[in-house]
């Protein structure tokens, strides 16, 4: 988290943005300030924006990586991770994003969707695709 403050102030210096402007990329990420970025999607928007205004790590520094879905080929896909949401929603009770959570690290031995291994994101996918078997419920979503 501390990684992704320091990344986010260094592209602003580079840049030298003005206060008014940098308020705008945060707001437009859905955050008041640097600290209030939470997310991967957050951090993501904002260093595409900075991108796109000129930003370039540099190599001795901070660097940025995308960690968006589907955007390595070593980590879960876009497509998997919705369907494992997909089959969180439907079979689980507590639909929660913590619980969700737990379970990923607890299979995949990582905190963070987007840093699960293709190979533990299958292993996942038919945990709970067993979990809407117990359930009552057909993960494929056709008639029995």
């Amino acid at each position: 988290m501390n990684n992704r403050l320091a990344i986010i102030h260094v592209a602003k210096k580079q840049l030298g943005l003005d206060e008014e402007t940098y308020r705008a990329i945060l707001s437009g990420a859905g955050a008041g300030s640097a600290a209030e970025i939470v997310t991967s999607a957050q951090f993501n928007s904002v260093m595409a924006a900075f991108a796109a205004l000129g930003f370039k790590s540099r190599g001795a520094g901070v660097k940025y990586r995308n960690t968006a879905p589907g955007t390595n080929p070593a980590f879960i896909s876009k497509r998997q991770e919705y369907y494992i949401r997909g089959l969180w929603a439907l079979a689980s009770r507590a639909r929660d994003e913590k619980s969700l959570r737990h379970m990923i690290k607890r299979i995949g031995k990582t905190d963070d969707i987007s840093f699960l291994p293709r190979n533990a994101a299958r292993a996942v996918i038919l945990a709970l695709r067993d979990i809407c078997w117990k359930a009552g419920f057909n993960p494929d979503g056709k008639p029995e």
